[in-house]
């Protein structure tokens, strides 16, 4: 009996103990979500290289002008019960080339997109593909 009464005891120390860990997060000064990145061979002149993770889609669009063709769509946060983030809904705008521009930011509290994901393509054609 005495040893039941040690095991219960250690237990749930030993699962925090096997849980904790040392490392330290990386610093960051956004609430990007983790996922959020510039791609692409972008050159220094061009004006896709102003865009940063986080810059309102007004930002973009004064720097950019207006997309050749743009999409909206659900992410599968939309289907999770009680989630009130802003990350619902993402748009996609696409600039003949240039490359695409990714938002989020539209959920029930609202619609605040900021960039998400910003990809570098010369050769992007501008339009969506309809096939998918």
């Amino acid at each position: 009996m005495k040893n039941y009464k040690m095991l219960t005891l250690l237990v749930p120390f030993i699962f925090l103990a096997g849980c904790a860990s040392t490392a330290q997060p990386p610093a960051t000064t956004s609430n990007a979500l983790p996922e959020s990145r510039i791609d692409g061979n972008i050159p220094a002149n061009a004006p896709f290289a102003k865009i940063k993770v986080g810059m309102s889609q007004g930002q973009v669009h004064s720097i950019l002008g207006q997309p050749t063709d743009s999409k909206v769509y659900q992410t599968g946060k939309m289907w999770i019960p009680f989630y009130f983030g802003s990350d619902t809904h993402r748009t996609e705008e696409l600039y003949k080339g240039m490359g695409k521009i990714t938002y989020t930011g539209m959920g029930i509290g609202g619609v605040n997109l900021t960039v998400f994901k910003a990809i570098y393509d010369p050769s992007e054609d501008g339009f969506q593909d309809l096939k998918n």
